[in-house]
């Protein structure tokens, strides 16, 4: 604590009748035992680094951690962030150093390398005794744990794709709002006007192309994907083998080449959200997070969201992504972190942290109310009252080698849309890929 001036001259006689008034008490015999004092506890610092970092989202973060350092005076909680695009490996980083932290941020394509490499620490024994564990959704229990069917985070928000639409140029062209890939392509048609710059749909043909190219060839499988091990058909086949994965790639193609803008092709995320709200694309698929952004650009009458396109058996698969707090294996104060974790994954907190990040939460009451019920995120409600025709699967992002197959969906979908390799040599290569996975994890 820093001492004023004043404090400063006054210093030197308060020590002087501090010590007289000690001595006193000590020289006199007669004098009472004086009290013995108690003690402050040592305050417990916990840091915790974030992964995923938009502002309203920090913005309640920090309010969450004020909150709770008020609940508990002797934790205090220092957040760290670093860049959006390398935060992921910043953690990986600080956690190989064995650097003091506490508290990092998982996601579902981290867990499995961050659980294997024995970075983070199970919670299992933390969960066994939380009552608000059997609580949580299916979803949120299914991405907490890693392919060894053991807990490692706890989801703090869900991440699922729908659909969004310019309702205003679908009105103005008495246009249905398309329910197969099929009528996606179609309506993307009517739309496109290459000269003024607008297209029918808003591709992603840079990092992250294999999430939507994986879906549409899940989609042509129909009800033969393994929802669990979503690279392969129950029969033990991969996707890319199946009779109509070569239809789902043809028209993946046709997406791109007639209704998408040509730039696309590097697109990444940010450049896919902003041709939506920019007026340059009738059509985006793309995760919960985005309806803030686009609230901000567009009028409510502009736009509309649908659940997805089904393939031609009527059967849409999405994949579920997570984000949640795990806790570093070198933390010195694993149960003050999870008593953090626990606190920020209360019903109450969940829902507030979930409502600044526009993303979903992870208990199951939420979904009955009316976040859900009208407005932009109805369709994650139709979709979750409909299982049979939209099927949630999980990410295999906890192979081994699960980043060479996202950076081969950018790469090899590249060639495929510039006609550099067939449709027959791209599923043959990712065929090959996943045959070689599967027996891996097998042997």
């Amino acid at each position: 604590m820093k001492l004023t001036q004043m404090g400063k001259a006054l210093y030197p006689l308060s020590l002087i009748i501090m010590i007289s008034f000690i001595s006193g008490c000590t020289l006199n015999p007669n004098s009472p035992e004086p009290l013995e004092q108690t003690p402050a506890p040592n305050k417990v610092t916990l840091k915790i680094v974030e992964s995923l970092m938009t502002p309203l989202r920090t913005v309640e973060l920090d309010k969450l951690i004020e909150q709770f350092e008020r609940d508990n005076p002797t934790i205090e909680i220092v957040r760290v962030t670093s860049e959006y695009e390398t935060a992921d490996q910043t953690i990986l980083t600080m956690l190989e150093q064995n650097q003091a932290i506490d508290i990092v941020e998982v996601r579902d394509v981290t867990v499995h390398q961050l659980a294997e490499s024995g970075l983070i620490t199970s919670l299992e024994s933390y969960i066994s005794s939380w009552s608000n564990y059997m609580l949580l959704n299916n979803n949120a229990k299914l991405m907490s744990r890693d392919a060894g069917d053991v807990a490692y985070y706890i989801p703090s928000s869900l991440y699922q794709v729908q659909l969004y639409y310019r309702k205003d140029w679908f009105d103005a062209k008495a246009l249905q709002v398309p329910e197969t890939w099929e009528q996606l392509f179609f309506v993307g048609k009517q739309l496109t006007k290459p000269m003024e710059r607008i297209y029918g749909f808003s591709f992603r043909g840079g990092s992250g192309a294999v999430n939507t190219l994986s879906s549409i060839v899940q989609d042509y499988n129909g009800e033969n994907v393994d929802i669990s091990d979503s690279m392969f058909n129950t029969d033990g086949s991969t996707i890319f083998s199946g009779k109509r994965a070569a239809e789902a790639v043809e028209l993946y193609k046709k997406i791109y080449t007639e209704i998408s803008d040509p730039a696309s092709i590097d697109w990444g995320f940010n450049e896919q959200v902003q041709a939506f709200v920019n007026g340059n694309a009738a059509l985006l698929i793309q995760d919960s997070d985005v309806i803030e952004m686009i609230k901000e650009k567009l009028e409510s009458s502009q736009w509309a969201t649908a659940p997805l396109p089904t393939g031609p058996d009527g059967i849409s698969h999405y994949n579920v992504g997570a984000a949640g707090w795990g806790i570093a294996s070198q933390s010195k104060h694993k149960d003050e972190a999870w008593k953090f974790i626990s606190y920020l994954s209360s019903i109450e907190n969940n829902r507030a942290f979930t409502d600044a990040s526009g993303v979903i939460s992870i208990y199951n009451n939420t979904i009955e109310e009316e976040k859900y019920s009208t407005g932009p995120y109805a369709p994650y409600m139709l979709m979750a009252n409909d299982p049979d025709r939209f099927q949630g699967v999980r990410k295999p992002s906890y192979y081994k080698n699960y980043s060479q197959f996202f950076q081969m969906g950018t790469d090899l979908g590249r060639q495929h849309l510039m006609n550099v390799i067939s449709t027959e040599e791209l599923l043959k290569q990712f065929d090959d890929f996943w045959r070689k996975q599967g027996k891996q994890e097998r042997d």
